[in-house]
């Protein structure tokens, strides 16, 4: 795909700025699109049914005519519009890319000999997963393919902006280049559930922390028999002194930790569907959560390189 979005001829030659407008669920332009993709899907029946159990399709309610629920890719490109992406989220998740190419490999099962390369000339395997994605962004949709990793299935994801996006890749790559993986893991985890089609604010939120903790407790609760961010945020509010950053403050000596313990203090305070049924006790918003895997991501990078130092200040 292109790194900046497409634009009209005639917008370009009119002086026009780009388009920046993203598409929030199934717009008119993009249905035929995602319809015509489910149709063209070479996958088997089994598939199609799995789809139809998980999304809990019956004929009667979808409307799929004949009284009858889908058994091809076909049929399953007739449901509402408003159950498209779904349909779609759902194949990703069952590894939609891998079962097309399975099927393709046994309609053309010697693809890999040089001699059919030659003589035969099958027609080359089509990635749908790349088909989509490509379809997805070329209609500014709100929604991008999500890959599987050892954390998520693959699905739809929200679309981030790419330097935002960026700097969680970069956050994780370096809780893992320090010896943190768990971090990387809590943090690719809680990223995937703030940003799914059908999104986890709750286990969004709880991940977040999680991550922070799991770069943190090592460097100031290790000691602690029921290590929390609770206990690293007692450690650095009880000797705070003996940290620093490595950015200077306004008299040029190693500002203080007090950004960074408020930061800590924040997610966990916020943290307020912990203990259900306390007096201050509220369910996580989506909002919320996504803030949080933000702070989580500022905070997990900060940690897991020398931006914190235990040196006393002079």
């Amino acid at each position: 795909m292109t790194t900046s979005p497409w634009q009209p001829l005639s917008d370009r030659e009119a002086g026009l700025p780009v388009d920046q407008t993203v598409h929030e669920g199934v717009p008119e332009h993009l249905e035929p699109g995602l319809r015509s993709w489910i149709k063209e899907l070479v996958v088997p029946e089994s598939l199609v049914h799995r789809v139809v159990a998980a999304l809990r399709l019956n004929s009667g309610a979808h409307a799929f005519g004949n009284d009858r629920l889908p058994s091809s890719a076909r049929d399953l490109s007739r449901v509402p519009a408003d159950l498209l992406l779904d349909v779609v989220d759902c194949l990703l998740y069952l590894d939609v890319g891998e079962v097309a190419h399975h099927e393709y490999l046994v309609k053309h099962p010697n693809t890999t000999s040089p001699l059919a390369v030659i003589f035969a000339k099958p027609a080359k395997f089509v990635n749908p997963v790349d088909t989509l994605d490509a379809l997805l962004a070329d209609s500014a949709s709100a929604y991008q393919v999500r890959e599987e990793d050892d954390v998520s299935h693959a699905g739809l994801e929200r679309v981030v902006e790419a330097t935002v996006a960026d700097s969680a890749v970069t956050a994780m790559q370096q809780a893992e280049s320090s010896g943190r993986e768990d971090a990387s893991v809590y943090l690719r985890s809680s990223w995937a559930k703030a940003y799914a089609l059908r999104p986890d604010a709750s286990g969004a939120y709880i991940d977040a922390v999680r991550a922070v903790e799991a770069v943190a407790i090592p460097l100031y609760a290790s000691a602690d028999p029921r290590p929390t961010l609770g206990a690293v945020i007692r450690e650095l509010n009880d000797n705070g002194k003996a940290y620093s950053m490595v950015i200077l403050d306004n008299k040029a000596v190693p500002a203080k930790v007090d950004t960074v313990l408020s930061l800590m203090k924040l997610l966990w305070h916020g943290h307020r569907d912990r203990h259900p049924g306390g007096q201050t006790s509220a369910p996580i918003t989506l909002e919320a959560a996504q803030a949080a895997v933000h702070i989580a991501v500022l905070l997990v990078q900060l940690l897991s390189t020398t931006a914190v130092t235990s040196s006393p200040q002079p």
